[in-house]
C-alpha cells in the first residue's frame, strides 16, 4: 500500500509570503507541488468582496523542472487569468 501512495503522492512546501502576490485587488498563492515528472504549476486567487473572501484554484498542465520556476509560472498564470476573466474566475462554471 505504501507504494501506491508514494507513487500518487505530492510534495507541497508550505508558499512564503514572499511568493504571495496581490495583482489588481487579487491575491495569488503559488502552490506548485513536486510530481515524479515535475513541478506543477498551482495557485490559489482569493479576493475579498463584501465581507466574504472567494477562492478559485487552479492546476494547469505546464510542468516545471525546478519549484522557483514553478512558482514565476503560477503567477504568470494566474495574472493572465485575472486579465483576461476578472473577478468571472469565481463564477461557478454550471
Amino acid at each position: 500500500m505504501s507504494f501506491l501512495k508514494n507513487l500518487f503522492a505530492s510534495s507541497r512546501p508550505a508558499p512564503s509570503q514572499k511568493e504571495v502576490e496581490i495583482y489588481k485587488g487579487f491575491r495569488i498563492q503559488p502552490c506548485p507541488s513536486n510530481r515524479s515528472h515535475g513541478w506543477t504549476t498551482e495557485a490559489i486567487v482569493t479576493m475579498e468582496k463584501d465581507g466574504t473572501t472567494q477562492t478559485h484554484k487552479f492546476i494547469r498542465a505546464d510542468i516545471s523542472f525546478n519549484r522557483d520556476d514553478a512558482v514565476q509560472l503560477s503567477l504568470t498564470k494566474a495574472r493572465a487569468m485575472i486579465d483576461q476573466m476578472g473577478e468571472r474566475i469565481f463564477r461557478d462554471p454550471r
